[in-house]
C-alpha cells in the first residue's frame, strides 16, 4: 500500500507544481489518466524515488525514502517512457546485470522472465540490434526482477502490436496479486477488463480517484449510438462526436449527449474512456 501525505513537487525552470495533499493507493491495478502535460510522469518518478518531493512524503507500507531509501528501491519495479537500456549489452547479461544492482534474483527467476516475455531467441542478441518492440519488452521483464510488490509504468505498451499488447496486460493483471501496480496510460479501454481503479490528475492536481464503476457513473452526459444520413449528420455538434463510421450514404454515430439527439439513437454502456471525455469535458465547461 501507497500513503501519499501532503506531496508537493516543483518543476524546475517551469510554472509546474504537483500538489496531492493526501493519497492512499491500495494494491491491484491502478490507471493512471490525464492530459499530457499534467503530471502523470512525474509522478511515477516520484513513487519509484527517481525524483523527491519538495515537501510531504510518500510511505511504502511505513517505510519512508528519508529513513529507508535502499530497501524502498529494492521493492519497485519501473518502467519510465523512453527507457534507454546498455546498447553494447547481449539481453541475458543486461538483465543479470541489473539483477545484480536489484540484490540478485532467485535461480531460474530471468529464464522465467525471458520466456514469459518472449525474449529466448534474443537472449544473445545485443540491445542496439534490436527493434524498438523487443526492446521495450526487454524494459518491461527488467522491472518484474525479484517480483517486487510496486511496480510502476509510463505508457507500457509502447512499440508492442496488438498481440504483444494484450499479452503483456495479461500477464500484469496474473500478477497483481498483493501488488501495488500504477500504470499511466491513454488506452484505457484495453485496460478496463483487468483494472481496479483509477487516478485521474489535471494540471498537477489529483480530480479522481476511485473504482471503475465510480468512474463511469453519475455523469452529466451519456453515450448514444444510431445510423443516420449525410444531412442529419452535418448537423450534429463535432464536438460531441465520439466516433463515427460511413456505410454508403449512411453514418453510424457514437456520441455524447443528456439524450438522444433522434429517435434512432439508443443509449450505450459508457467505457472507461467516454467517462474520461465526459469528466474533461464537464470539467472544462465548469471553469470556462
Amino acid at each position: 500500500m501507497l500513503e501519499l501525505h501532503q506531496l508537493m513537487w516543483r518543476r524546475m525552470r517551469a510554472d509546474f507544481h504537483l500538489h496531492i495533499p493526501r493519497l492512499t493507493i491500495k494494491p491491484g491495478i491502478t490507471l493512471l489518466v490525464g492530459r499530457n502535460g499534467a503530471g502523470k510522469s512525474s509522478l511515477l518518478h516520484l513513487l519509484a524515488t527517481a525524483q523527491f518531493p519538495n515537501e510531504g512524503d510518500i510511505r511504502y507500507n511505513g517505510l519512508t525514502a528519508a529513513r529507508d531509501l535502499p530497501l524502498i528501491r529494492s521493492q519497485i519495479g519501473f518502467v519510465p517512457t523512453g527507457i534507454e537500456l546498455y546498447e553494447e549489452m547481449k539481453t541475458e547479461k543486461l538483465l543479470h546485470y541489473l539483477a545484480e544492482l536489484k540484490g540478485g534474483a532467485e535461480a531460474g527467476e530471468l529464464d522465467r522472465l525471458m520466456d514469459a516475455f518472449q525474449l529466448m531467441s534474443f537472449r544473445n542478441s545485443r540491445i542496439k540490434s534490436l527493434p524498438q518492440g523487443i526492446r521495450q519488452r526487454v524494459a518491461l521483464a527488467q522491472a518484474w526482477i525479484g517480483s517486487p510488490p510496486y511496480i510502476f509504468l509510463d505508457e507500457p505498451l509502447n512499440a508492442l502490436d496488438s498481440i504483444e499488447r494484450l499479452r503483456f496486460i495479461r500477464f500484469v493483471a496474473a500478477h497483481a496479486r498483493n501488488r501495488t501496480i500504477v500504470v499511466s496510460t491513454h488506452e484505457l479501454n484495453e485496460w478496463e477488463a483487468w483494472s481496479d481503479r483509477i487516478l485521474w490528475l489535471d494540471e498537477g492536481a489529483l480530480q479522481f480517484h476511485g473504482s471503475l464503476q465510480e468512474w463511469s457513473s453519475h455523469l452529466p452526459l451519456s453515450v448514444w449510438e444510431g445510423t443516420i444520413d449525410m444531412p442529419a449528420y452535418r448537423g450534429l455538434d463535432p464536438a460531441h462526436i465520439l466516433h463515427m463510421r460511413m456505410n454508403e450514404q449512411f453514418y453510424t454515430v457514437r456520441l455524447l449527449g443528456k439524450k438522444a439527439p433522434a429517435p434512432q439513437f439508443t443509449e450505450q454502456e459508457t467505457t472507461l474512456e467516454d467517462a474520461y471525455f465526459i469528466r474533461c469535458r464537464n470539467q472544462h465547461s465548469s471553469t470556462a
